[in-house]
């Protein structure tokens, strides 16, 4: 028998902050029709918005409107507005009030709205100071995101009466208008380009260099480009890069020991203490360390949501593993779960680590406590389906799971084909076929019920119905070959020539030495 497993995210380390760069290329699904546009881009100023008493350095602002996630973006946009309504002939305010623009067009590529308000703003940077690399940067960001990205590299150079000033900016955006377009190493010459220049910001450019190397390189490879990088432009990013690459290359202990250094030196960056007590709780097999470590990382006052639901659930196994206290373990994980901005990531780390544990029933207690703040999930219904039938054997109350996810959600073949199995476990064959032969009615293309179907039929003796489905399951996902080889479900079967042709399997004739 074969059941798809209910999908879950995978669990992600402290590790995010490549995820703040970008690159060449974000939205290169516009046609030449939106060109159309480009007229009227200039024919209204975007309103801009009410702005705070007091404002970053400029240095600082620019590198926390590069660097936003986008719950920032309202706040750092008054700021840039106050550089700008305070001096109105500034070409860095426009600048920089136009990177949040294209930023939230990023997110949101529906909204031209966003496109527009950043060329407006770079052309007026442009015509304040022609000079200036600041309006040019925009200007080829724009083009890059309508698909002309030729385009954008040369207007980078300005024309020969009025080059562009070829500041670190300059070479920091023709490395990301590339990115994808030419070779890691032609990209990554460009940012180097960039942090050799006066006034150059490690804090911009470091992530972007780290996001291309991470993209194209792995392991040992990744380490000695890190290393490498790192001697020549020493960088807090760069020591948690080479950490949590040694992590995923399992030398922990050399990791650990940057983590060490890096918490004595930036004490405010939590995700060195998060990846820290996770590897000393985890790997390390010092569990009263980690929990230390994660218990002060949760007095930190700056600490957002989503890391706080990260260390309340990896306490929460810290407990399960080697505390057992059981009680408070669940206690953080509803309370992490609670938290999260994706509460079904931390319920499937929750799952494995009660099943290292071996505490599945607790897990379905945990289940039973989060139905009561996530109503209506059909998900939570059809795991804890899953753990009573498949691994607790508690077949009668899986069915009211499975029984109530489907409610919720009836066109989920998945669940049906949770439904089914609990059934065949029972050897209540007849039901199970029943269930499996309702999802493929709703979902022809699920191989894994037609397959299934076939696992009951050929038990059931009804050999040419059995062939028939299993020679469906397979035209749908040939992977299934390989399953039936090896299938006891198939054992009435499996001498017949149908069955070796479809699965491919060698016969065996008598007399054979």
């Amino acid at each position: 028998m074969s059941w798809e497993r209910i999908p879950g995210p995978g669990i992600k380390d402290c590790r995010d902050f490549s995820s703040k760069s970008g690159g060449g290329g974000f939205g290169r699904i516009f046609l030449a029709s939106t060109l159309l546009l480009l007229p009227s881009l200039t024919t209204a100023s975007p309103k801009i918005p009410p702005a705070p008493k007091t404002i970053p350095q400029p240095r600082t602002l620019e590198e926390s409107v590069w660097l936003a996630e986008m719950e920032e973006l309202d706040k750092l946009e008054k700021s840039a507005a106050r550089l700008v309504q305070e001096d109105p002939y500034s070409a860095f305010g426009h600048y920089l009030l136009a990177e949040l623009y294209l930023k939230q067009f990023k997110q949101n590529p529906s909204q031209l709205r966003y496109l527009k308000h950043a060329s407006e703003l770079g052309q007026q940077a442009i015509e304040l100071s022609p000079q200036d690399e600041y309006g040019y940067i925009v200007s080829a960001q724009v083009l890059d995101l309508m698909g002309y990205t030729e385009n954008a590299l040369s207007i980078l150079d300005g024309d020969s009466k009025l080059p562009v000033r070829q500041s670190w900016r300059v070479d920091f955006m023709r490395g990301q208008l590339l990115t994808g377009q030419v070779p890691e190493s032609t990209v990554l010459k460009h940012f180097e380009r960039s942090l050799k220049k006066d006034a150059s910001s490690r804090n911009i450019v470091i992530p972007y260099v780290i996001a291309t190397m991470q993209s194209h390189a792995k392991g040992e490879n990744l380490i000695e480009d890190l290393r490498s990088w790192r001697e020549r432009y020493p960088h807090q990013l760069f020591d948690l890069s080479l950490a949590i690459a040694l992590s995923d290359h399992q030398q922990y202990q050399e990791a650990h020991q940057l983590y060490a250094q890096l918490q004595k030196k930036h004490p405010d960056m939590t995700e060195v203490f998060i990846n820290d007590g996770i590897i000393l709780y985890s790997h390390l097999k010092k569990p009263r360390e980690a929990q230390k470590i994660l218990t002060d990382v949760l007095k930190h006052e700056a600490l957002d949501k989503g890391r706080r639901a990260m260390v309340l659930a990896h306490m929460a196994s810290l407990e399960l593993e080697h505390g057992k206290k059981y009680d408070e373990a669940r206690r953080l994980f509803a309370e992490a779960i609670g938290l999260a901005k994706n509460p079904m990531e931390w319920v499937a780390f929750s799952h494995k680590a009660y099943e290292k544990s071996q505490r599945l029933l607790d897990f379905v207690a945990l289940l039973d406590e989060l139905r009561l703040v996530m109503a209506g999930s059909s998900y939570l219904y059809a795991l804890q389906g899953e753990v009573l039938s498949e691994r607790l054997a508690m077949h009668d109350q899986a069915i009211e799971s499975f029984s109530s996810a489907i409610l919720l959600e009836p066109e989920r073949t998945e669940f049906l084909n949770g439904l089914g199995l609990t059934y065949y476990r029972m050897h209540q064959l007849d039901k199970a076929l029943a269930i499996f032969h309702e999802a493929t009615k709703i979902d022809p293309q699920d191989a894994t019920a037609r397959y299934n179907e076939a696992c009951v039929l050929a038990i059931l003796g009804r050999t040419n119905e059995a062939l028939g489905s299993l020679k469906a399951a397979i035209g749908l996902d040939p992977r299934l070959q390989q399953t039936a080889r090896l299938d006891k479900d198939f054992t009435s079967i499996r001498v017949t020539e149908q069955f070796q042709s479809l699965t491919n399997t060698i016969p065996v004739t008598a007399g054979r030495p």
